[in-house]
C-alpha cells in the first residue's frame, strides 16, 4: 500500500485479511479496500444493502444522503445500512465470479452481525452477491429465503436502488409497493388464511342453477379460464372458473374427467348455460388480459357481453406498472400468498 493510500484510508486494509486473497479488486488503485463494517454495525430487523460503499472526503458510505432521503420517504422505520460488496466504487464488470465468491464471506459476516429478518438488496448488483440472480426487474419485488453458514435465516426481496428511483419516477410506485408489502409480511406478520373455498360443478343441475344466480341485473363475476395451450385454434378449455361475491364455481368442460367434455350427453347444454351467463348484457364479466379468454369462448358461439379487463384498467391507473396477473396480486393481495 502507498503512503497515499494509508493516507486516505480510514479503514483497516484487506491486504492483510486472507478471506480477500486472491479478489484482483485488491489490483485497482482505491483509497482503501474492505470496510470491515460487522465490526461497528447495528443489529436491527431490516438491512438495506447497497452494491458497494462510495468513498467522499476521506470517509465512506452505503448510500448518499438523497439515497437514504429516498428510502425514508417511503420506509419511515428503523434500519440498517451496508452493502453488498465491501470495497469502494466497485462497478459489477469488476465481479468476477471468483470475486464474488471471496468477498460473499465479508457480507455473510455483515448479515451474522445485524441479524435482520428481511433483508433489501438495491439493485441488480447486490442481489447477484447474495442470492446469486440477476434481473433485477424480473426478480424485484419477490421473496427469496438465505440462510447463513453460520445458521443465521432472513427473507431477501430485491427493490430497485434509490438512485433509479430517483432518476427514474416511474420506479417510485414499485419501489413504495415492494417495501411496503415486504416489512407488513415479514416483519409485522401481516398474512391472511385466504378462507377460499370453490365447488366444482359437476352436473348439469348444478350448472343450470348456477345460471340462474348469476341472472341477477348488476352483478358483476370474475371469470378464467384454463387451456390446453395458447392457440385458440386447436387447443381446447379445460375449465371455467367464475366467482362472484365470496361464491366461487368451476365448471369443467374439455377436462378428460369432466362429465360435460365432447362425447357425453350434456356437453350441448353446458355451453348453451354458459352462453346464457356470459351474454347477459345486464351482469358485469371481470377478465384478466381479457382478449385471450374472449378468442377461445368464441369458438364455442359464446359473444361475452359486458366485459371489464384489469389488465387495462390498471394500465390506465399507472402506465408504469408490470400488469400481469401475478404482478397485480403480489401488489394488492401479498397476505394471500404463500410467498411472493
Amino acid at each position: 500500500m502507498t503512503s497515499l493510500e494509508k493516507l486516505y484510508c480510514d479503514h483497516k486494509s484487506s491486504y492483510g485479511n486472507p478471506l480477500c486473497e486472491g479478489c484482483s479488486i485488491l489490483q485497482q488503485n482505491k483509497p482503501c479496500h474492505s470496510v470491515f463494517d460487522h465490526e461497528s454495525i447495528d443489529k436491527g430487523d431490516v438491512l438495506f444493502l447497497s452494491e458497494s460503499y462510495r468513498f467522499r472526503f476521506g470517509k465512506v458510505f452505503p448510500f448518499t444522503d438523497r439515497e437514504k432521503e429516498t428510502i425514508k420517504r417511503y420506509f419511515p422505520y428503523k434500519c440498517v445500512f451496508s452493502t453488498a460488496i465491501k470495497c469502494p466504487s466497485v462497478k459489477e464488470v469488476d465481479m468476477s465470479p471468483d470475486n464474488m465468491k471471496i468477498c460473499r464471506q465479508h457480507l455473510e459476516v455483515t448479515i451474522d452481525a445485524v441479524k435482520p429478518i428481511l433483508v433489501f438488496v438495491c439493485g441488480n448488483l447486490a442481489m447477484k452477491m447474495l442470492i446469486k440472480k440477476s434481473g433485477i426487474t424480473d426478480k424485484r419485488g419477490k421473496a427469496f429465503p438465505y440462510e447463513t453458514s453460520e445458521g443465521h435465516t432472513c427473507t431477501v426481496i430485491p427493490i430497485f436502488h434509490p438512485y433509479s428511483v430517483a432518476k427514474e419516477p416511474r420506479h417510485e410506485y414499485l419501489f413504495e409497493a415492494d417495501l411496503k408489502n415486504g416489512y407488513e409480511k415479514y416483519v409485522l406478520g401481516k398474512t391472511s388464511d385466504g378462507d377460499f373455498t370453490y365447488k366444482v360443478l359437476s352436473s348439469i343441475k348444478d350448472v343450470e342453477s348456477l345460471v340462474e344466480t348469476l341472472q341477477v341485473e348488476g352483478v358483476t363475476m370474475a371469470v378464467d379460464i384454463e387451456t390446453t395451450g395458447l392457440n385458440f385454434l386447436t387447443d381446447k378449455i379445460q375449465t371455467i372458473a367464475i366467482s362472484s361475491g365470496d361464491s366461487n364455481w368451476v365448471i369443467p368442460c374439455d377436462h378428460k374427467d369432466s362429465p360435460f367434455r365432447k362425447g357425453q350427453p350434456h356437453y350441448a347444454k353446458m355451453w348453451v348455460a354458459l352462453r346464457k351467463i356470459l351474454e347477459n348484457p345486464m351482469t358485469r364479466k371481470v377478465f384478466h388480459n381479457a382478449k385471450f379468454d374472449l378468442k377461445f369462448l368464441v369458438n364455442h358461439g359464446i359473444y361475452t357481453k359486458n366485459v371489464w379487463d384489469t389488465k387495462i384498467m390498471h394500465h390506465l391507473i399507472n402506465e408504469n406498472v408490470p400488469k400481469s396477473l401475478m404482478d397485480l396480486v403480489k401488489l394488492y393481495f401479498p397476505g394471500e400468498l404463500e410467498d411472493f
